[in-house]
């Protein structure tokens, strides 16, 4: 860029290096323009001109943080300039991308060289005019290789929306907290019947999927079904109805391990009426307060310190601590 650093809006985000992996990218503001993703010390990270915000949206009915720029112009190359990638990895050498748009898929590719720890991330586009729709959200996951070809670096996960207001009227800054969240220990019983559960505990709290526990006390009275309500841009739950299952609840990882939790505000309506729910992203994926759910379809939780186990009984209503 012609510009110098000293004049533009700088975004700072820095990635982890995950062996052989791509290393999934979620941002927290934690200074002004400055991002923090994943790990501040990984000797990678990316610096984002004409940055306007952090904005949270929704695709497919999972919330996102994705970072909002205004729209970028096409060089005399006919590329588009949306970052530079800046490393102290010595052996990093070549990059390499393919751009998409969520749910939509590839739009573009990108391949470049560093010069002095420095690369600037601009791809092709297949498309033009679609860059001026500021509900599209584009997914620019790059890829490092050495001089031999040998993968050393991947980031994933990197998402943007472009307007074409500098301003970006569309929302507030998100306001983002970080907390570590930890491999909930204890057994879960509900209805008298163990249930294996991937939960995590933050400040002393459970939280769960939506879709976990949708699933796991379907056909019972507090049943409850959970779906996208595309006309709210929103996570929809419809009480005492069946939950229609997607193929992945109640999937556990092997060895679980702290994670990084983002604070989310994703939009819940309950039978048409918005309610405010206490949410974290953790690797990715959605996780909810037990006793705010609890609370929302009046189903019983317990803990038993004892027995180190949480109790869930839908033929009880819910009781504060």
């Amino acid at each position: 860029m012609k510009k110098t650093l000293s004049i533009l809006k700088i975004i700072i985000l820095s990635v982890v290096i995950a062996s052989l992996t791509f290393a999934p990218a979620f941002a927290s503001v934690t200074n002004g323009e400055e991002l923090n993703v994943i790990s501040p010390d990984s000797g990678y990270k990316i610096l984002v001109p004409d940055f306007v915000e952090l904005k949270e949206v929704i695709v497919g009915g999972e919330s996102i943080i994705a970072v909002v720029m205004k729209t970028p112009q096409i060089d005399k190359d006919g590329k588009y300039p949306i970052f530079e990638i800046v490393t102290t990895d010595k052996d990093a050498y070549k990059v390499e991308s393919f751009p998409g748009i969520m749910t939509e898929g590839q739009i573009g590719d990108f391949s470049g060289i560093f010069k002095d720890g420095k690369v600037m991330y601009n791809p092709t586009f297949m498309i033009s005019e679609d860059l001026k729709n500021e509900d599209l959200v584009y997914c620019f996951d790059f890829s490092v290789f050495d001089k031999n070809d040998n993968y050393i670096f991947g980031a994933s996960d990197i998402n943007f929306v472009f307007t074409n207001d500098a301003a970006s009227s569309a929302s507030e800054p998100v306001q983002v907290q970080e907390k570590t969240a930890k491999p909930t220990s204890a057994k879960v019983v509900i209805n008298g019947k163990q249930v294996a559960f991937e939960a995590y505990s933050i400040d002393n709290n459970n939280y769960f999927k939506l879709r976990d526990l949708a699933m796991s006390i379907n056909g019972t009275e507090k049943q409850f079904q959970v779906g996208w309500d595309a006309a709210k841009n929103a996570i929809n739950l419809i009480s005492k109805t069946g939950y229609t299952a997607v193929g992945n609840e109640l999937a556990v990882s092997q060895n679980l391990t702290s994670k990084k939790a983002v604070s989310t505000n994703s939009k819940i309506y309950v039978n048409g009426e918005e309610v405010k729910l206490t949410a974290y992203n953790i690797g990715g994926n959605n996780y909810f307060k037990l006793r705010d759910i609890a609370k929302v379809f009046d189903f019983g939780v317990t803990w038993d310190g004892k027995l180190n186990m949480i109790g869930i009984d839908t033929a009880s209503g819910y009781t504060e601590n």
